[in-house]
């Protein structure tokens, strides 16, 4: 049950970062032979990392919150479109 309060937490951390950075989400949608997950992709990312992290919420919270951040200064700018 733990483990689910974690998952939630770090992907309403997502859901949250989403919000505030463009002031609106961008839904799923199927474009040039592809699925964009729009802000779904960044929840995922929000509840794995919020999962992996820590075993308190609050850290879960905060780290769905910075969890695509720290996955995009991992790659190089050169590869990034």
């Amino acid at each position: 049950m733990e483990a689910l309060y974690l998952i939630l937490a770090g992907g309403f951390g997502a859901f949250v970062k989403d919000l505030v950075k463009d002031n609106k989400l961008v839904l799923p949608k199927y474009e040039d032979d592809s699925i964009v997950l729009g802000f779904l992709g960044g929840v995922i990312i929000g509840a794995a990392v919020g999962y992996v992290v820590d075993q308190n919420p609050t850290t879960a919270f905060f780290a769905g919150y910075a969890g695509y951040q720290v996955l995009e200064s991992l790659v190089p700018k050169k590869t990034r479109r």
